[in-house]
């Protein structure tokens, strides 16, 4: 029996590249999508390592015929295609929207199309195939801000609400041809070195930040590792979650319930 095979949009540093990994150690085969061929070799390397056969495809995933040619590369090398995970997080911008200049207002726009119009084009290549075998799994990561935004992070909160409701109709199109989506909204996840714990010179976007960070505002009191939030990921990837579509879980020590 052939591996299941699963396709990784941002398969960079971070999330992409745990659950890349984590899925090698489960047996599966790993298509790797993102636009540095260097963070793609790093990524393969530790796939192999972990037991799977590695496909690296430099693409930036809002170029529509870059990905149709990126999913038909995988259907070449492996036959298949059983999940898709879409990861991709543009650049976090962080501004009050009163306080943005014309510039800010076009990065804005960028940051919500990378998000919503690449997950778009993603599924709309990655259905295909799936459509074709009568089964597969979507599963794309966001963020709680998508569910319950705070103050200076419009443009993050709208593009991974986007998602939610793209997700939404992937579900309910795709049902019928035994294609499940899902999402996973993740938290602040404890100790990652990221854009979010920069210091800003605007003293009002730090104390949203921090305010943001607080792990006394969940009811675990901690913030969540990125292994948990790839464990879900991989829930929703696998047939555990066979009956589960359209549904947004939340990764987040218990700061939003929903």
């Amino acid at each position: 029996m052939s591996r299941p095979v699963i396709l990784i949009v941002g398969a960079g540093p971070g999330m992409g590249r745990t659950v890349a990994v984590m899925a090698a150690e489960r047996g599966m085969d790993v298509a790797l999508v993102a636009r540095r061929e260097e963070s793609l070799r790093d990524t393969a390397a530790q796939v192999e390592a972990a037991g799977g056969a590695a496909l690296c495809l430099p693409a930036d995933a809002t170029d529509a015929k870059a990905m149709g040619r990126a999913v038909d590369a995988v259907i070449a090398r492996f036959g298949r295609l059983d999940v898709l995970v879409h990861s991709l997080l543009p650049p976090h911008l962080f501004h009050r929207i009163l306080k943005m200049d014309e510039g800010e207002l076009e990065d804005w726009r960028r940051s919500v199309e990378i998000s919503t119009f690449g997950a778009l084009v993603t599924a709309y290549h990655a259905a295909r195939p799936m459509v074709a075998q009568g089964r597969g799994a979507m599963v794309f990561v966001t963020a709680t801000s998508g569910l319950k935004s705070y103050p200076a992070v419009s443009s993050h909160a709208v593009g991974k609400a986007g998602i939610h409701a793209l997700m939404q109709s992937l579900a309910s199109e795709l049902g019928e041809h035994g294609v499940r989506a899902n999402a996973v909204a993740v938290g602040v996840i404890t100790g990652k070195t990221s854009s979010e714990q920069r210091v800003y010179d605007d003293p009002q976007i730090n104390e949203d930040l921090d305010r943001a960070r607080d792990v006394g505002g969940g009811a675990l009191r901690r913030n969540i590792t990125e292994r948990e939030a790839a464990e879900a990921v991989l829930f929703l990837a696998s047939e555990a979650s066979s009956g589960t579509t359209g549904q947004i879980l939340a990764v987040d020590g218990g700061r939003v319930f929903h």
